[in-house]
């Protein structure tokens, strides 16, 4: 049953880079790229307790995740060209299609093809032409919804690399 749901939920996915503009559409930068991405989920690491004896209520839209932490190698294929101060957006889209966004955890607005669009969190950094090892690690105020989410990472508002992870 997982493994249908799974497809359904890539399924889905398909549909949504095809059909939603924001998400289909975006250029690919020339030169930089994000690999070696890797997503990692954590719970909520504040007032960790022994939870054995106390009951919480569980709402079953939402997983026990709160921080998500990404991290990946900032390379070009044109180191020359691309030195000097970058800025990395991660967007970070819910399993609706909406962005998680809030400028008091660290979102704003960046451009993209023409339109203002929100990015959850960013990093910045001077980046010397060598591959360079970069980290997000953002809490959400919320808790995730169970489904797939997407990463998009951008520099100059073109895309440098994406990934996906499901929460069950």
């Amino acid at each position: 049953m997982n493994k249908i749901r799974n497809v359904v939920l890539m399924m889905v996915a398909a549909y949504m880079f095809t059909a939603l503009p924001g998400i289909a559409q975006v250029n690919a930068h020339p030169s930089l790229k994000a690999e070696n991405l890797k997503i990692i989920l954590v719970k909520d690491i504040e007032n960790i307790s022994d939870s054995a004896h106390h009951h919480h209520a569980h709402d079953p839209h939402k997983s026990n995740y709160k921080i998500v932490h990404v991290q990946f190698t900032l390379t070009s294929t044109n180191p020359t060209a691309d030195k000097g101060y970058k800025s990395v957006m991660m967007r970070l889209i819910d399993p609706h299609g909406v962005d998680i966004y809030d400028p008091a955890a660290g979102g704003g607005l960046f451009n993209l093809n023409g339109k203002e669009t929100p990015y959850t969190y960013n990093v910045s950094g001077k980046y010397d032409g060598k591959p360079m090892e970069m980290d997000f690690l953002y809490k959400n105020s919320k808790q995730f919804k169970h489904g797939l989410h997407i990463i998009e990472l951008y520099v100059d508002g073109m895309k440098i690399g994406e990934e996906h992870f499901v929460i069950k």
